[in-house]
């Protein structure tokens, strides 16, 4: 009896790669790589900026995160070798070079035929679908992201008024009861901010940047404190999903996420107002959603009508080779005038940072970014006619530390270290009443029943 058709699609977590990793040849790391190739179709979410250090406007923002990111243009034959035919932009280090590091990447990314989505012009071309045209069918994506500095977020065209480059928000509000609305409201005022009150929500933003805004909505009885997307944003991307949908045969929903849920404030927990968009999202034609960013590094799975939601898989490569900073790099982290003076190195900042970090106490998310004991890498199995997901399959994976060039490099992870990652993962899939069996040294989620047909 011959078996239903069917195809692989691969899809990942962050893509952080200042290196060529195609001439890699470590076993570990090639075998890892072999699956993203050896699918018919493979996602790619590309957390950074590509740029040379030359064109316009490349400089670095005034705003970054844990550092100022970016790779070499060279980034995107990297990710033609592996084998990528989708790449999602948005992230919070979209921007971390500024609108030319912006426009660098999407130049890069279409000069090697990469369809890319979450980045563009204005508001319109950041929440556009991208497409890819395969040999098992047309694959749309739309990628957004929920962590921003304020200005990264892409702005709509009007027709008296152009827009603005950037990444596709979605932005959500705290949700907290009257009590604590009214403390809130009370301490911004003692701190010189501005709080302003409209019916059931209210807003707090420093004194002269009104567009900096933290929303909150009251609601009576909310136990403790929550979150919900955006209503703009979300119907700003569902509509996008609809409309991908309507001309794909498959569609991926990408999230970037770095927030928790601030109910028990674990960075391995999702917060409400991501689940409210997949759940969205699979309602409005997703047939995967991907929701990552987190650093937890993982996240679980969630399973919604059918269609796999996956909450974090972790991150697929981390920076190998630490490059040069920007000065603010260099005032954030140095505690002494040596490491904050234009004599400092490199070594010497980032030598500041993994000290000033390591010495402080986290308080809030616990856990903090703790990468063990490591990720995976997953793999759907797609029925062919259908194009609904039938299994996960998830590789458990760890960081190369085979030499120094490969430092950062995704390795398929051996035992006990593989089966601590897939442990991770079905404890973590739990709440979600998601059943993940493994076998063979593979988890795997069964999507496909006769029921389902």
């Amino acid at each position: 009896m011959t078996a239903d058709p069917c195809y692989r699609l691969a899809v990942t977590g962050d893509v952080i790669l200042n290196t060529r990793v195609s001439r890699c040849r470590e076993p570990a790391v090639v075998a890892a790589l072999d699956l993203l190739r050896g699918a018919d179709v493979t996602h790619a979410h590309l957390e950074i900026p590509l740029h040379d250090f030359d064109g316009e406007d490349v400089f670095p923002a005034a705003e970054g995160a844990l550092s100022w990111m970016r790779g070499p243009t060279v980034v995107a034959d990297e990710l033609r070798a592996l084998g990528v035919d989708l790449v999602s932009t948005a992230s919070n280090h979209a921007l971390d070079h500024s609108y030319g590091g912006l426009r660098s990447t999407i130049e890069a990314l279409d000069a090697r035929g990469l369809p890319h989505a979450g980045t563009g012009a204005d508001l319109a071309a950041a929440r556009a679908p991208a497409f890819a045209d395969t040999a098992v069918g047309r694959v749309a994506l739309v990628s957004a992201t929920s962590s921003f500095p304020a200005f990264a977020r892409a702005g709509a065209a009007r027709s008296d008024f152009p827009g603005r480059p950037g990444v596709n928000p979605v932005r959500y509000l705290d949700v907290v009861d009257p009590a604590t609305a009214d403390r809130l409201c009370a301490l911004a005022g003692a701190l010189g901010l501005w709080a302003v009150r409209d019916g059931d929500e209210f807003v707090v933003h420093p004194p002269g940047l009104h567009n900096s805004i933290r929303r909150f909505r009251v609601v009576p009885g909310q136990e403790t404190p929550s979150t919900v997307c955006d209503p703009e944003d979300l119907a700003g991307n569902l509509e996008s999903l609809r409309y991908a949908a309507s001309v794909a045969d498959f569609v991926v929903a990408h999230l970037h996420v770095q927030a928790w849920d601030a109910a028990d404030g674990r960075m391995s927990s999702t917060p409400a107002f991501a689940r409210e968009y997949a759940h969205a999202a699979v309602e409005s034609g997703a047939a995967l959603v991907l929701v990552q960013g987190s650093h937890a590094p993982m996240r679980g799975i969630e399973v919604v009508r059918g269609v796999p939601v996956l909450h974090d898989p972790g991150p697929l490569f981390r920076l190998g080779r630490r490059e040069p900073q920007p000065h603010d790099f260099y005032t954030r982290w140095g505690n002494d005038s040596r490491v904050r003076s234009f004599d400092a190195g490199l070594l010497d900042a980032f030598g500041a940072r993994d000290t000033t970090t390591s010495g402080k106490t986290v308080l809030s998310p616990a856990e903090g970014n703790d990468h063990r004991p490591g990720f995976v890498l997953p793999v759907c199995e797609v029925d062919a006619v259908t194009h609904r997901v039938r299994t996960v399959e998830l590789h458990p994976m760890t960081w190369s530390r085979a030499s120094r060039a490969t430092t950062g490099f995704p390795a398929v992870a051996s035992d006990p270290t593989g089966r601590a990652v897939l442990d991770r993962m079905v404890a973590l899939s739990e709440p979600f009443g998601t059943k993940i069996t493994v076998e063979a040294g593979i988890g795997r989620v069964d999507l496909w029943s006769k029921r389902s047909r």
